[in-house]
């Protein structure tokens, strides 16, 4: 990364020394300025004497504010996301708690999201009932998958379910939080949503098998199955992932430590949907979508469906599956002999499964 020259340094600190500390992590002065302002608002409402209490005189207050203006400028100048300084993220009409420990939902996710939403919509016939909908999100993280659908879906299908599950404790702590918060928030109805988060290996044979017999008993069969599971090789994470990544976000969450034993043709950082489709064979869902982290990887998942599942059709979305392709954009790729559509502008972001038979 190129260093950046001193004389926007010093400007950027005749204007402001927080706006000097910003520097280093945003690259110019725009995007500093944009980030300052967010985390003055940020620095406002925690010490509010709404938030705070009214018990500290104006002047005190204001010294209070600039020094945490100025620890947190700090922080994010040295490498800390944004969103870990903030503490939240938006995500399509929600707000996603985001803390250390847990990934930082990404505005791609939300893409997919949103899309896969809109196709069930206009779709999905609710399964066992005209209003009813099973959600199954398996490595939930801050759960922001499972809610944002549950919220996009819920005045059609008032008998929706949505079941979270992830192997770190302090995810499904999060994800529980995130529940909370947004129902607190009015972004979610008041009335008792029929959302949970439960820590679990869907590695495990005893999980699958236990939520199978819960399923049968209740006669609950799951519609939707999605998941954004880790990805990324070893390699290509030191190699390719940005800095404040590496240091700062979890590499559970991230690169698969799961060595492909029980899946002996699959690269290591496909093992999470080698058991995805396990898991989707088993369960039978109407939709599925696993997201991915290109093109690349995307037809490999693409082909593992297409030799595992029976009756399935199968896309690629990019990183925006609503947005109008670019003239060089292909809009479908072979795999396997079969011509696979792809939905969209950007990198090869999702794989969307639906069952036709």
């Amino acid at each position: 990364m190129p260093r950046l020259p001193p004389s926007i340094i010093r400007r950027a600190h005749s204007i402001s020394p927080h706006l000097a500390a910003l520097l280093p992590v945003c690259r110019d002065a725009g995007s500093a300025r944009n980030e300052l302002r967010w985390i003055r608002e940020h620095v406002a409402e925690v010490l509010s004497p709404r938030s705070h209490g009214a018990t500290n005189s104006r002047p005190l207050r204001h010294l209070k504010e600039n020094a945490l203006l100025r620890r947190l400028c700090r922080r994010r100048g040295s490498g800390v996301p944004l969103q870990y300084i903030l503490g939240t993220q938006p995500f399509g009409d929600l707000e996603v708690k985001c803390r250390k420990g847990v990934l930082i939902p990404r505005p791609e996710t939300e893409a997919w999201v949103t899309r896969l939403a809109e196709v069930v919509r206009r779709d999905g016939d609710g399964g066992r009932c005209s209003t009813c909908l099973n959600i199954w999100d398996l490595c939930t993280g801050s759960g922001c998958i499972a809610l944002l659908l549950y919220s996009l879906l819920r005045r059609q299908f008032p008998g929706l379910s949505a079941r979270g599950f992830d192997v770190e404790p302090r995810a499904v702590a999060l994800a529980r939080e995130n529940l909370a918060y947004n129902i607190l928030r009015g972004l979610l109805s008041k009335a008792d949503p029929n959302v949970r988060f439960e820590e679990a290996d869907i590695f495990s044979a005893e999980w699958l098998s236990s939520l199978l017999k819960a399923r049968d008993n209740a006669g609950a069969g799951v519609d939707i199955l999605v998941s954004n599971p880790p990805y990324i090789s070893a390699r290509g994470f030191n190699r390719d992932t940005e800095r404040s990544v590496r240091n700062h976000e979890p590499k559970l969450a991230l690169v698969p430590e799961r060595q492909p034993t029980s899946f002996p043709d699959c690269r290591p950082e496909d093992v999470f949907y080698a058991r995805l489709l396990e898991i989707a064979d088993v369960l039978q869902p109407k939709f599925a979508v696993f997201e991915v982290g290109d093109l690349e990887q995307a037809s490999r998942v693409v082909q593992m469906a297409l030799n595992q599942c029976n009756g399935v059709e199968v896309e690629i979305w990019r990183d925006w599956p609503d947005m109008q392709p670019s003239d060089d954009e292909i809009n479908a790729i072979g795999v396997g002999g079969v011509e696979v559509p792809l939905k969209g502008s950007g990198n090869g972001r999702a794989v969307f499964i639906r069952r036709t038979a």
